[in-house]
Parts: structure tokens; C-alpha cells; sequence
């Protein structure tokens, strides 16, 4: 089964990272991950509007330009019934995602 995860993070280092983790939980659960890394929520935005194709979003919450809870409640709008992760270093911002 493919399943199709996104990842959304200013910080190249921790979407790297987070990447990792991913490609080891797909290999780990049996599924053929099809993955995706953006740097910003219009990056994504961009790619997204062409395929609609996705699964698993994972999501720094906080980011220059749009953060990822607008990107969440952007998507929730449009009928995405993908699942969201949010990712945060920032205790002050768990509540809000």
C-alpha cells in the first residue's frame, strides 16, 4: 500500500530528520512511503493544488510566511481529509495545534 506523507518545515535540518523517521516507520509498518518535503506552506500549497494526493501531513507549526495551523485550517477547508501532525520545539504553541 503507498501512502502518500508530506512534510512541511522551514528548518531543513529537522525536515531531514523527520524524513528519517518516516522512511524507517514505513519500512518498519510494511508501506511503500511516497514522500515529500516543502519548506513553506505555500510551497506546498503550490504542489498540492496539482495532486491532491496525500495521506499523512506533518507540519512545523511555526514558520515564516503561513504557519502550519493557517495551512491545517486552509486544507480542513478545501475537504482535505488528510491527517495532521503538528511538529513544534515551542511548548507555548501545542495547544493551538
Amino acid at each position: 500500500m503507498i501512502c502518500y506523507i508530506s512534510i512541511v518545515d522551514d528548518n531543513s535540518s529537522d525536515a531531514e530528520y523527520i524524513a528519517e523517521l518516516v522512511k524507517q516507520w514505513a519500512k518498519e509498518a510494511g508501506y511503500t512511503a511516497s514522500l515529500s518535503v516543502f519548506s513553506s506552506a505555500e510551497a506546498f500549497l503550490f504542489e498540492y493544488e496539482e495532486s491532491k494526493q496525500l495521506d499523512i501531513l506533518l507540519l512545523d507549526i511555526e514558520m515564516k510566511g503561513m504557519d502550519g495551523v493557517m495551512l491545517a485550517k486552509k486544507l480542513r477547508q478545501n475537504n482535505c481529509t488528510a491527517q495532521f501532525i503538528f511538529i513544534t520545539g515551542f511548548p507555548d504553541f501545542i495547544a493551538e495545534g
